[in-house]
């Protein structure tokens, strides 16, 4: 099971001469999910040959990203585990995409969790990501258990 999200963020700017910038940052996780009958777990598989032109990055490029990709799909388990959801499953984090200057480990985490939500329950309602503006940082909000 395959889960990919991208959180990203448009910041509208005028700039001097009038014209409109819409830049855009974020960042994009892409999970494997499949069914484990010992316990919950995630494991970083990006190998070592990344497209950095294209944004991709591994553990050598990027350790701080990738340990918070698997932070995020820890979480989601995690999450799934309380709620009485029953079942394990093994992770593996296959590619994240960023930028030097717009990814955050918090926008990353929070890209992680909801693609492992999306290769686990993809017919169901989703976290949702929020991003505080007081405190800068990007969270999920799970759904409310049934």
């Amino acid at each position: 099971m395959i889960g990919e999200y991208t959180l990203s963020k448009v910041v509208v700017r005028i700039w001097k001469d009038g014209t409109i910038g819409h830049p855009f940052f974020g960042v994009r996780v892409w999970v494997e999910a499949e069914p484990s009958l010992i316990e919950n777990s995630v494991i970083d598989a990006i190998g070592q040959e990344v497209n950095t032109g294209l944004g991709e990055v591994n553990s050598r490029t990027h350790d701080d990203w990738i340990n918070a990709a698997i932070e995020g799909a820890k979480e989601t388990l995690t999450y799934l585990e309380r709620s009485s959801y029953n079942k394990y499953f093994f992770v593996k984090i296959t590619k994240v995409i960023g930028t030097e200057v717009d990814t955050t480990e918090d926008s990353v985490k929070v890209a992680a969790s909801i693609a492992t939500w999306r290769a686990i329950k993809p017919n169901s309602s989703e976290p949702i990501p929020k991003f505080d503006q007081l405190e800068n940082i990007w969270t999920v909000e799970f759904p409310s258990p049934v």
